[in-house]
């Protein structure tokens, strides 16, 4: 993503008039686990509500959804000696990709990680799935009917409506 796009994206996102299953603001936590349990339920929201991608976006008031800033640098954050990113990554299942932009946004750093959604199967993190409830994050084994509608996801692809070979 470039950085024009990427700034299009924050802005877009800050204009929501509230955090979503599939969008969540956030200032300076760097709680590697926190975010690890946000990742999942975020995937699966995104795959609830048919979005490719879901989004922590770093330096966003929770309160005002104004750009301010925010500390954390998620690329020299570490978990015990392992940098976060990849930390994180191991901890999912299935291992989804996610990726982290960080940048200047007005004068202001800002970080984005985009999630893409969940797909066959709801992500878990550290072996427990989780989910969106308006802007808190839940344990997914708690909303079997959430649970129900990603495995049944209509973006799920089946075997038999797969293209096998195609001759060019």
């Amino acid at each position: 993503m470039t950085q024009e796009e990427i700034e299009k994206l924050v802005s877009s996102l800050a204009k929501l008039t509230n955090e979503t299953e599939w969008v969540e603001f956030k200032l300076n936590n760097n709680n590697p686990d926190g975010i690890g349990e946000d990742i999942s339920a975020l995937s699966n929201g995104a795959a609830l509500h048919e979005q490719e991608c879901a989004y922590i976006v770093f330096g966003v008031s929770d309160a005002t959804h104004e750009i301010v800033g925010t500390t954390f640098k998620p690329r020299s954050a570490k978990k015990g000696n392992e940098e976060l990113e990849s930390w994180l990554s191991h901890k999912l299942d299935p291992r989804i990709d996610f990726q982290i932009f960080e940048f200047q946004y007005n004068n202001n750093n800002v970080v984005v990680i985009e999630i893409f959604a969940a797909i066959d199967q709801p992500v878990k993190f550290e072996g427990r799935a989780y989910i969106r409830v308006g802007s808190y994050t839940k344990q997914l084994k708690d909303y079997p009917e959430k649970a129900r509608r990603i495995w049944n996801n209509p973006r799920h692809r089946t075997f038999e409506r797969e293209v096998a070979y195609s001759r060019a």
